[in-house]
């Protein structure tokens, strides 16, 4: 009898290993906390992860820039692709199944309060050095790529956390940087105490918010993601991922 349970649980084993679909997502290669390489979690791998490996689908996470992603999914190196909406499936003329919404990254100049800063327009940037994320003057474009060309004191840089720590040693007048990961780095720079983070600051809400979401090669797949994200919405896992990463001091 213990044998033919044995056997039965391989065969068992076996069947589900041939069933689960492998998918092979492209992320950001830094994006903290929506997506940290170094220890393979964040919210974006946390929303995937829950909402498809209960259904057997077993992800593979890949870490590339933004236009690497586009052509590595063009040329059927990815099944999935993150930060992805109607419009840059429009301009890339990419070919899949969009989940539609799913996450929004809401962009802020930070400056601090002590500056007495009132900007209400992108153009008012002009003067001031700006530090933002890199990618930034080609991935907003218009207004903001205006600016960016026209300020000598414009800069970008690939580390998030360097742009906090710039701002708060007064060193840059003003940050570009997603609200989340200002939150989350503000904390990190706090537990470093290298630099004082505790001045209060103040953000300005100029550049609108970006709505994102996955786009995939199986219908089946994202079909099945959709209906998963609404269970979890429902069932409050998709807030508990966000408020995981919530560590703001």
């Amino acid at each position: 009898m213990f044998k033919v349970f044995l056997i039965a649980m391989i065969l068992l084993f076996v069947s589900y290993a041939s069933y689960a679909e492998k998918l092979t997502v492209g992320f950001a290669e830094t994006r903290a906390p929506w997506v940290m390489p170094e220890s393979n979690n964040g919210i974006l791998i946390e929303l995937i992860s829950e909402a498809m490996e209960p259904l057997g689908y077993e992800i593979k996470e890949v870490y590339y820039p933004y236009a690497r992603r586009i052509k590595s999914y063009q040329t059927s190196k990815l099944d999935v692709i993150s930060d992805i909406n109607q419009t840059n499936i429009n301009n890339s003329n990419l070919r899949g199944h969009f989940s539609d919404i799913i996450y929004t990254y809401e962009n802020f100049a930070y400056s601090l309060k002590k500056k007495n800063y009132n900007f209400s327009k992108i153009s008012e940037l002009n003067n001031h050095s700006v530090l933002s994320w890199q990618g930034a003057k080609g991935k907003l474009g218009g207004n903001y790529k205006l600016m960016a060309s026209n300020n000598p004191l414009y800069s970008e840089t690939p580390d998030q956390k360097l742009q906090l720590k710039m701002l708060f040693s007064e060193r840059v007048d003003i940050i570009q940087i997603d609200k989340i990961i200002f939150e989350y780095y503000r904390s990190q720079v706090a537990d470093e105490g290298e630099v004082d983070t505790s001045p209060e600051i103040v953000s300005f809400s100029l550049f609108g918010k970006n709505p994102n979401g996955f786009l995939f090669r199986s219908i089946k797949a994202r079909d099945d993601f959709v209906k998963q994200i609404a269970i979890m919405k429902a069932d409050g896992r998709y807030n508990k991922i966000f408020n995981k990463y919530k560590t703001t001091k």
